[in-house]
């Protein structure tokens, strides 16, 4: 609109001086001044001409969309990238920028047992292109600190006032989920896309980080002691079931042992009764006679004294003759 206002400016200027010129012909006439009155009609026309071919056709830049206003009214069809042709050229033409953007920012909110919560978020967004008309026209440029800033407030606060403290940290994925669903829904109203949303850090107020960290440390120093304790008892159930193991194979030898001297003594039982059941008197003199090297003991015996071995067929008494 201004190019073309200026335009018709240039065009009228350029005119009038070109008629005053005119009216003036006899100062112009002969030599180097008689082009001045040209000249003047020439750019009068040419400047003008060249505003209305640029305000015709227009680029828009790549990730980016335009919007067409005129005298104030936003008109609901934007421009795309690339070359536009404008039949109206008094058009105005704002350029928005369609591309991912990052916003990072620092929310304070409070958690369901009343600790207070300072979370820095970053949010990755972008306008939606065929929704640029609708929020320049209902919010302008500065769409991002009316929106997004409110918006990402508001729901954080809604999620951490249903975790307690110690809740938060523990179940911050869930959290960064339902934060980023319901951020989404409410961008998405005022022409806003959600791409994602993360929780960068989450903190507390100091005397409460210290009551944490002093009680992460009694949880650990606890840990260790049921560490230890449980080391300690497969240590001793270890020892335990070594002992037992010894105490089971020395049994077991000594189960061995007595029932291999068990089997030993009743075999030598048998064997001995077999060989007390099969031996007689008879047999008895006979192994000592094949055994016996002919030679008699020397003994000194009374009168009446009787050999200790008797030959088969002797008895005490002398033969008679």
């Amino acid at each position: 609109m201004a190019k073309m206002i200026f335009a018709a400016a240039v065009l009228v200027v350029g005119l009038a001086l070109y008629y005053a010129l005119k009216r003036q012909a006899d100062l112009f006439r002969g030599g180097a001044l008689a082009l001045v009155p040209r000249i003047v009609l020439t750019l009068a026309v040419g400047i003008p001409c060249v505003i209305f071919v640029f305000s015709i056709f227009r680029i828009i830049p790549a990730g980016q969309v335009g919007i067409k206003v005129l005298f104030g009214q936003v008109d609901p069809v934007p421009l795309r990238e690339g070359l536009n042709v404008l039949w109206n050229p008094l058009y105005d033409v704002v350029v928005m920028d369609a591309r991912v953007h990052k916003h990072t920012a620092r929310y304070d909110a409070a958690s369901k047992d009343l600790q207070a919560v300072h979370v820095e978020m970053v949010l990755n967004y972008r306008l939606i292109p065929d929704r640029a008309p609708e929020v320049y026209k209902g919010i302008g440029l500065g769409y991002s600190a009316v929106i997004i800033d409110p918006a990402a407030q508001e729901v954080l606060k809604g999620q951490t006032a249903t975790h307690n403290a110690a809740e938060i940290l523990l179940k911050r994925p869930l959290i960064k989920a339902d934060i980023q669903k319901e951020l989404t829904t409410w961008l998405a109203k005022y022409g806003v896309e959600l791409k994602e949303a993360a929780l960068a850090n989450i903190r507390f107020d100091p005397n409460y980080e210290k009551a944490i960290e002093a009680k992460q440390i009694e949880e650990q120093k606890a840990e260790q002691k049921r560490y230890e304790l449980i080391q300690a008892q497969r240590q001793a159930e270890i020892v335990a079931a070594q002992a037992k193991g010894k105490g089971d194979a020395a049994l077991a030898e000594a189960k061995g042992v007595a029932d291999a001297l068990r089997v030993k003594g009743e075999a030598e039982a048998t064997y001995n009764g077999r060989v007390s059941a099969s031996l007689t008197p008879v047999l008895i003199q006979q192994q000592y006679l094949a055994r016996w090297d002919g030679r008699l003991p020397q003994y000194l015996l009374g009168g009446n004294a009787t050999p200790l071995i008797q030959l088969p067929g002797q008895t005490g008494e002398s033969p008679r003759r």
